[in-house]
């Protein structure tokens, strides 16, 4: 047999070989249907990091996995998010899974006046998000600040904003927060801003209340007045939904008992706005704040029919109750 000959063999035998030794890695078995939680993958996660998280979840062998990475040329593929790597049966699948874009998408619609513990638990729901990790990323001063809020935002309630939306199943409670906020920027920037001396902040606060006021939207400037009114006057603004937000259970009628309770966001007793939001108000409700009815109204009280009778005295508002 001449030189060439072998040489050719040769070639063609590693050829084959490498063929099956790929062929062989990516069909190695892996047993993660036991998984009762989604994996995440932070960003810049890298494959020696995805290892030891899939190793201690007794998934796959890390050494055969940075393997597998490495011949499909995937290390830098990876993607962060969250993933449910149940129904991965091979390696193959697993790095498929990782190095994708899920096109898995969950709509969920966030009400106006929803909570902030309210939004962690529908997406809890949802998504499967982490409450714990949803309620603290947002409280976490450090990471209002890089979502382009001052000091004075002592934590997300009131700007996770009010809409409809489309998201991917993989991402985080960080990635979540973050398209909320960012939505709630664009719309302030683009109805609210420089409609008022108030700042951002007590903007939003009085938004919250006033979405926690009215039924119908074409009250809320009207509303916003009589808080408005009461500021300029230094009167308390006596809201029923800040006594609400204090309340551990939601009530149908506010008793004495309840305005009494000693705390910063009873506005019964502490003059001013309270510390923060009580929900997140929709645009209607913002630009109210903002924006208010010119009026001499200080009082209002329901018709029992989802609207409201406002007076400029006491007396009448007591002949209105």
């Amino acid at each position: 047999m001449s030189k060439y000959k072998l040489i050719f063999l040769s070639l063609l035998m590693l050829f084959f070989g490498t063929i099956f030794f790929y062929g062989l890695i990516l069909s190695l078995n892996i047993k993660c249907d036991h998984l009762t939680t989604t994996i995440n993958i932070d960003k810049g996660f890298s494959v020696n990091d995805v290892s030891r998280i899939l190793e201690n979840h007794l998934c796959i062998n890390s050494l055969l996995f940075k393997i597998a990475m490495k011949i499909t040329f995937n290390e830098k593929n990876i993607k962060y998010g969250r993933y449910d790597i149940k129904s991965a049966n091979n390696m193959r699948d697993l790095i498929s899974i990782i190095t994708s874009i899920s096109k898995d998408r969950e709509r969920i619609t966030i009400y106006e006046g929803m909570r902030l513990q309210e939004i962690a638990l529908l997406f809890n729901k949802k998504m499967n998000l982490n409450v714990e990790v949803f309620v603290s990323n947002c409280y976490d001063p450090g990471f209002i600040k890089s979502l382009g809020f001052d000091k004075s935002t002592i934590s997300l309630e009131g700007y996770l904003y009010p809409d409809t939306y489309i998201f991917l199943k993989t991402y985080t409670e960080e990635d979540i927060i973050k398209v909320m906020t960012k939505q709630f920027l664009y719309n302030y920037n683009e109805y609210v801003e420089n409609k008022s001396k108030l700042n951002m902040h007590d903007i939003v606060t009085l938004a919250s209340i006033i979405q926690g006021e009215a039924v119908y939207s074409d009250e809320m400037k009207m509303i916003s007045s009589v808080y408005h009114n009461r500021l300029n006057k230094d009167m308390l603004l006596q809201a029923d939904p800040t006594i609400q937000y204090i309340l551990p259970k939601h009530k149908k009628r506010i008793l004495y008992n309840d305005t009494q309770i000693l705390n910063p966001y009873n506005t019964y007793l502490y003059k001013g706005l309270p510390p923060g939001p009580i929900n997140s108000p929709g645009r209607d409700a913002l630009v109210a704040a903002a924006d208010p009815n010119k009026s001499n109204y200080l009082y209002f009280v329901s018709d029992g029919k989802g609207r409201h009778i406002f007076n400029t005295t006491y007396k009448g508002h007591l002949e209105s109750k």
